[in-house]
């Protein structure tokens, strides 16, 4: 059903309220809370020595904030503006009226464990940042035909597919979406397309996107990136660690540890919540995030060989560690490791400087409520997989509609971001699901929405 458009007087509250939440949420963290991570980043902008430990996608765009406002929290305003943005551009095609637009901003802008990662300057909550503008983006060109939304979605989206090493999979409903829009967009201009021929141009206009943003990226990291390690090879020695410690037997080729370690010591130091504990002890597994104990590629090769190996060997313990890294990846977060959950600091690093008081002692007092609350089913991941697989099941047999559409690709997006983290995922953390917590929630909301003066797509 088409629904007529509404005026300009009623966009205007939505757009109010919108603005008023980016106010508190910059208000709220200002400068934002640097982790280990962050921090290591924030030298690099400063530096010009860039890691490819993360993607240095975000990196680069800081340095590009950096030069301009040379403050931690010119990000933060950036990713809470893009975040924002989005969600009110998604808000106006939903729906025709105030009050479920504003339900709308409020109910996803503020789904607890995603504004906790958007206080980060994580890839993470870049990734939340991109996905949502992008969205939003996508939506406007896709139910009013225009093509302007869509010139303006593309970099978001190419950037959103190259800010962390696994969100290329995240964008590929995004992309399928953009190129929806995007033959709409030219069918109004042209005629309509063939039936038969829009299938293909929506893979094939998909397929394009998504391999511009695996280019992008790394164009990027070929580009920017003076200090290359493989942090692939973490995961790979976690999992082998894991595997010795279940069968009682060395799995960790000798070339990858320190002399003198021992099983007991991986005894010691396994957890299938973090990997890190392998890596600092006295007798420890060779990390290989500096020079002193950096890989070679023949290296890295013996160690894939002895992975697969492993494995193959042992599928059960694998299974069996990998299944705990999931349980803790989308359970709860009652251990005493906090900094899994969230990082409410600002940690130093080399001779970064102080970024300044938080703007409002509110900021403490909302860590202080979040660390109570930790445990909460409100911030379990597996809820949020479980909205977005009830979201996607709603929306399949209606994804003709609009609504359903947008629906199926915010919930599939947020699946395909996570989902591969059962097999993949480093450690057992809060913000590797940051993006999952807005799809879903906007997901099952779209599921409900009543399009407001589309046409169809």
């Amino acid at each position: 059903m088409i629904l007529p458009r509404p005026g300009p007087a009623r966009n205007a509250l939505p757009v109010l309220v919108g603005a008023a939440a980016l106010a508190f949420s910059v208000c709220l963290y200002f400068p934002g809370w640097l982790s280990f991570d962050s921090a290591y980043q924030l030298w690099q902008v400063r530096t010009g020595h860039f890691s490819n430990q993360s993607a240095v996608t975000m990196a680069a765009l800081w340095k590009l904030v950096y030069a301009l406002w040379p403050s931690p929290g010119a990000l933060l305003a950036l990713h809470f503006a893009a975040f924002w943005a989005g969600l009110v551009l998604l808000a106006l095609q939903l729906w025709q009226h105030s009050v479920p637009r504003i339900a709308f901003l409020l109910a996803v802008g503020f789904v607890p464990p995603a504004f906790v990662v958007m206080g980060h300057l994580w890839t993470d909550a870049s990734l939340i940042a991109a996905m949502t503008l992008a969205f939003g983006l996508t939506a406007t060109a896709l139910l009013q035909r225009r093509v302007l939304p869509l010139l303006l979605a593309i970099p978001v989206i190419l950037y959103a597919g190259a800010v962390r090493h696994n969100s290329l999979f995240a964008i590929v409903p995004l992309a399928a979406l953009w190129a929806q829009a995007l033959l709409a967009a030219l069918a109004g201009r042209s005629g309509a397309t063939a039936a038969k021929h829009r299938r293909t141009a929506i893979v094939g206009v998909t397929a394009l996107v998504v391999a511009a943003s695996f280019g992008f990226g790394r164009g990027l990291d070929h580009w920017l990136a003076r200090e290359r390690v493989s942090t692939w090879a973490l995961v790979v020695l976690w999992d082998l660690a894991a595997i010795s410690v279940r069968t009682g037997s060395m799995a960790v080729p000798a070339f990858a540890r320190t002399p003198g370690l021992t099983l007991d010591d991986l005894r010691r130091d396994y957890t299938p919540l973090v990997n890190v504990p392998l890596f600092v002890s006295e007798q420890h597994v060779r990390h290989g995030l500096d020079d002193a104990e950096r890989y070679s590629d023949a290296e890295l090769a013996a160690l894939r060989s002895a992975w697969l190996a492993a494995i193959a060997s042992h599928p059960a313990s694998y299974a069996a560690h990998r299944w705990n890294v999931t349980a803790a990846l989308f359970g709860r977060y009652r251990s005493s490791l906090e900094g899994l959950f969230f990082t409410p600091m600002v940690v130093p690093y080399q001779d970064n400087p102080d970024p300044g008081p938080a703007l409002w002692s509110l900021r403490e007092r909302w860590a202080e409520l979040v660390r109570r609350t930790r445990g909460w089913l409100i911030f379990m991941p597996a809820l949020y997989l479980a909205v977005a697989a009830g979201a996607a099941g709603w929306a399949w047999p209606r994804r003709a509609s609009p609504a359903g559409m947008l629906a199926l690709c915010l919930a599939a997006s947020g699946l395909l971001l996570v989902l591969p983290l059962t097999l993949a995922a480093p450690s057992a953390e809060l913000r590797y699901s940051g993006w999952l917590f807005v799809s879903s929630v906007a997901a099952a909301a779209a599921c409900g929405a009543r399009i407001a003066g589309s046409r169809r797509a």
